[in-house]
């Protein structure tokens, strides 16, 4: 099988990182692979990923662009994507996030008839996606969710490569020695990209944590870049001036952040950052949006299992919970080691990129199988375009209302 994935977009991030994985571990399966992936000024730290993993790369650019409450799908790389379908040959596209889902359904599949697998690893499925395809999402909650609207989707984890994610593979000393970190001082660190929708808030709120904790021997290292970097570094240096010390470390991006996770003594994160954090064997507390925090473990992972390794909260982003929870990690070593052996043990058996990799190759088989007449891809577009219009002239409190009434 001729395979194109297509990345969201080129910069760093854990959806481009497991698509990666995935897509090398689809060619170990013997299946011809190529990488997709959209950039604005320049290709990303993802697009030299790519090639190091010995992957053909299709770098498209392409302006900021939001999809437009007229158009469905951006026009210029839906065509690009399906061009590059035609080029490569491509039997079948794999596409990440619902924005690329769009392209790849209005170009080379409305068109075309070409089979497309979308994974879904944001927090909901829109209700205007196509209702029939193999769609794949990252928790049992948005399985049972979408399933009430449209053919049911498949659970592939947020998998992790736990050969290459391991903390005696990657040297986290050497790390820590070259951002002037001592033995004796307590890391807690974020790999994250830097988004004003969501995961700058966490990171914020751990600054905040940080500065409340006022402790000596706790530094905070932040890994990765984004639009709301500046801002990110501002609230660093606000913090720091207050400590009258380097308590913030702002590193920027890292093509390969192992050595991050390596390092740390304490993780903070979401989502598949929060997964490798587990791999390394660090304590971790997750973070998520609206004042959401919780630490992994045991007693919580029922939580995570369902909704996935993140969370909403009520709306108070008041720092001082979040330093509390970091305090009771700082202070007691013993029960890092603890949490940090069991969240590298479920890893292990829960979230293996093998196991991701044989359940993948069984939706490709499925998706390759199923062939939609040109009339049903039409009529489909139809509905998608017209359902989305509707929900995109909506306004947020109309939005949520609506989906409120339809569970």
């Amino acid at each position: 099988m001729r395979l194109i994935v297509g990345l969201h977009h080129l910069e760093l991030g854990g959806s481009q990182l497991n698509a990666l994985d995935l897509a090398v571990s689809m060619r170990d399966y013997g299946h011809e692979v190529a990488v997709f992936g959209n950039y604005t000024d320049r290709p990303g730290p993802m697009a030299d990923l790519v090639r190091s993993h010995g992957l053909p790369l299709i770098a498209q650019r392409h302006g900021a662009e939001r999809l437009g409450k007229t158009m469905p799908a951006r026009p210029a790389l839906s065509r690009a994507l399906a061009r590059a379908a035609r080029e490569f040959r491509a039997d079948l596209l794999h596409v990440y996030e619902f924005s690329v889902g769009l392209d790849a359904f209005f170009g080379a599949h409305v068109r075309r008839g070409l089979p497309v697998v979308t994974t879904i690893y944001g927090m909901r499925v829109p209700r205007w996606m196509p209702r029939y395809g193999e769609i794949i999402v990252g928790t049992q909650q948005l399985v049972e969710e979408a399933a009430a609207f449209r053919a049911r989707p498949t659970l592939i984890e947020p998998p992790v490569n736990t050969d290459s994610d391991d903390p005696a593979a990657t040297d986290g000393p050497a790390f820590r020695a070259q951002h002037g970190i001592g033995a004796h001082e307590i890391l807690i660190s974020v790999v994250s990209r830097l988004e004003p929708d969501m995961k700058a808030e966490g990171v914020l709120r751990t600054i905040r944590a940080v500065e409340l904790l006022d402790d000596v021997r706790v530094r905070f290292l932040v890994v990765g870049d984004g639009p709301s970097f500046a801002d990110v570094s501002a609230e660093a240096q606000r913090v720091n001036t207050a400590l009258g010390r380097t308590a913030i470390i702002m590193a920027g991006s890292m093509g390969d952040p192992r050595p991050a996770y390596a390092a740390a003594d304490i993780m903070v994160g979401m989502g598949g950052s929060a997964l490798r954090a587990m791999a390394f064997a660090q304590p971790l507390v997750v973070l998520g949006i609206r004042g959401f925090f919780l630490p992994a473990g045991p007693d919580t992972v029922g939580h995570f299992l369902r909704e996935g390794f993140y969370g909403i909260g009520e709306g108070d982003v008041d720092a001082a919970p979040l330093a509390e929870a970091l305090r009771t990690l700082v202070d007691d070593p013993a029960l890092r080691a603890e949490r940090g052996r069991w969240g590298r043990q479920l890893i292990l058996d829960r979230f293996s990129l093998k196991a991701a990799a044989k359940t993948l190759n069984e939706v490709y088989e499925r998706a390759l199988a199923h062939r939609v007449p040109a009339r049903r891809r039409l009529s489909e577009g139809a509905r998608v375009a017209g359902h989305k219009a509707i929900a995109d002239s909506l306004s947020d409190g109309a939005r949520q209302r609506v989906r409120r009434l339809l569970g």
